[in-house]
């Protein structure tokens, strides 16, 4: 889960270093640990004020969405919102992709309204739901 530019590292993560891979995909030098132990894999993905892509450009890559087996995915967003369109798009493209998608759309909200605007009910009982089929 994150919010803005933490939803889209978020993204990033589950997009293109999952499962067990660790730091040595970045740099030949670093030396695993015991928490590269730990699967990266994830149940779910909250995206509140996000998307997968990177900053203020969402991706709409349904072939990439495709092949990087992601979770479902919640969205909360707010009409004011200047990413709107940003938000549609790359929902859009997951939905043709075959993720599973929730989305929460709050009426007259901006960008950046935290904990405002009544959404975190809803994700925590699509978290829930999410949790409790696995």
């Amino acid at each position: 889960m994150g919010f803005s530019a933490g939803g889209i590292l978020s993204g990033e993560m589950l997009l293109n270093f999952d499962g067990t891979v660790n730091g040595t995909a970045l740099d030949d030098s670093y030396v695993p640990d015991e928490l590269d132990q730990v699967s990266a894999d994830a149940s779910a993905c909250g995206m509140i004020y996000a998307f997968y892509g990177r900053l203020s450009v969402a991706s709409t890559d349904v072939e990439k969405f495709g092949e990087s087996d992601l979770p479902p995915t919640y969205f909360a967003y707010g009409t004011r919102d200047p990413f709107v369109g940003e938000f549609e798009e790359c929902i859009q493209a997951l939905e043709e992709a075959g993720v599973p998608v929730e989305s929460q759309v709050l009426e007259g909200m901006p960008h950046g309204f935290g904990a405002e605007g009544g959404w975190i009910d809803g994700y925590d009982q699509w978290l829930g739901s999410i949790f409790a089929e696995g």
